[in-house]
């Protein structure tokens, strides 16, 4: 399934296949892109839909700043309604990688979302993971595999390095 893309910025992308709307955080990650992010969600409640939400956080994506986090908590916190299920990709091994996904995840405990949300350190694992908890639907990405998929193409679409 090839997304739609949404938004292709150097410094994020956005794209929406189904019921799944991806980010690729590429570069530097502001709270005006954030926003845009959110603005998109907001649209999808505007238009009844229950959206999946995957974040998949590039190795040159630099760490948000103060004002970026709070942006990414009224991301969170403004998905209530309309997010099925939100998946951050933090990928890399070892205890720096491990400890920057526990701030990942701090932030969304500090949101307090109300739907399922987990930090993971691929995308093979985030994948079947939201694959699970996607709303059935007509245009329904179904399996962690056509994630995968959907990732793989929105970054060749938009020119992204791998994750």
């Amino acid at each position: 399934m090839d997304p739609i893309v949404l938004v292709d910025d150097p410094n994020y992308a956005v794209g929406r296949a189904g019921d799944l709307l991806v980010v690729l955080w590429i570069g530097e990650t502001t709270p005006a892109a954030v926003r845009r992010v959110a603005e998109l969600v907001r649209a999808s409640r505007d238009r009844g839909e229950r959206v999946g939400l995957l974040q998949v956080i590039l190795h040159a994506a630099k760490p948000p700043d103060q004002e970026t986090r709070e942006a990414l908590i009224e991301l969170v916190r403004g998905g209530r309604d309309v997010l099925a299920a939100s998946a951050v990709v933090y990928p890399g091994d070892g205890f720096i990688m491990a400890a920057a996904r526990a701030f990942v995840s701090g932030i969304a405990m500090l949101a307090r979302p109300g739907f399922p949300h987990m930090v993971f350190p691929s995308r093979p694992e985030a994948a079947d993971w939201i694959a699970r908890l996607l709303p059935p639907g007509r245009g329904q990405v179904r399996s962690g595999a056509e994630v995968s998929m959907v990732v793989d193409a929105l970054l060749r679409r938009v020119g992204a390095p791998d994750a």
